[in-house]
């Protein structure tokens, strides 16, 4: 049953996060597919580069509140787990031999990081737009900050201390995406509080967001990216 949960979960957030707005708003306002122009990158940056700040500022709405919406839907789906008043059940999981204990909220935990992948999968490969999506920083940024909004709200407050010091917009992004497994776990030093769930996640975020921001990388070494404002 909870196998089903998890891929009932999966699924919807995918769909979810394949709603690429950039491509949307480009197409519906502007009547240009945003992946011909700049980058040719499906995300607020190269809208921003392309159609300005009002295109801009629709993607990244746009990009949050489904992140969010996933994370929602999940929490929907496994509220009978999360309620304070109930027992926190422990159960435990045979993997290759190996006994995991593990309890009902942790269970719930689960099924939120499992929305927020699938949600970010979906913005970069889009079912609805032949797989050519985004670099998923938007959805990223708003289906964690439903999950765990404290220690996003910490490390997304660098993203925007870079982008004012450096301009650099994917640089901020790289940072401040890198700073979150550091911020995670001196959350639950300071609140002597855990989360299995939480941890593997944030172990997996940097290297998402590497790896869709490789060709970025190889122009911050080469001191060609583009700077916020420059033409």
């Amino acid at each position: 049953m909870i196998s089903l949960r998890f891929m009932l979960v999966f699924i919807v957030s995918y769909l979810l996060g394949s709603i690429s707005f950039a491509i949307v708003i480009s197409k519906g306002i502007y009547k240009k597919d945003i992946r011909d122009f700049g980058s040719g990158n499906a995300g607020m940056t190269n809208i921003l580069r392309t159609f300005g700040k009002k295109a801009a500022v629709l993607t990244f709405a746009g990009d949050t509140l489904k992140g969010a919406a996933a994370v929602w839907f999940a929490r929907f789906i496994m509220r009978d787990m999360i309620i304070p008043t109930a027992p926190v059940a422990t159960n435990s999981l045979i993997i290759f031999s190996h006994e995991i204990n593990y309890t009902s909220i942790e269970v719930a935990e689960t099924a939120v990081f499992i929305a927020v992948f699938g949600a970010i999968l979906g913005h970069l490969y889009p079912i609805y737009f032949k797989f050519k999506g985004g670099k998923g920083i938007s959805v990223i940024c708003g289906s964690m900050l439903a999950a765990t909004p404290i220690t996003t709200a910490i490390s997304f407050s660098l993203f925007f201390l870079i982008v004012f010091t450096t301009r650099i917009v994917s640089l901020a992004s790289i940072l401040s995406c890198c700073s979150y497994p550091f911020v995670t776990m001196a959350y639950f030093a300071i609140t002597d509080t855990f989360s299995r769930p939480n941890l593997i996640a944030s172990l997996f975020f940097p290297l998402i967001v590497i790896y869709t921001h490789r060709a970025n990388i190889k122009r911050l070494i080469h001191g060609t990216e583009y700077k916020f404002g420059k033409k």
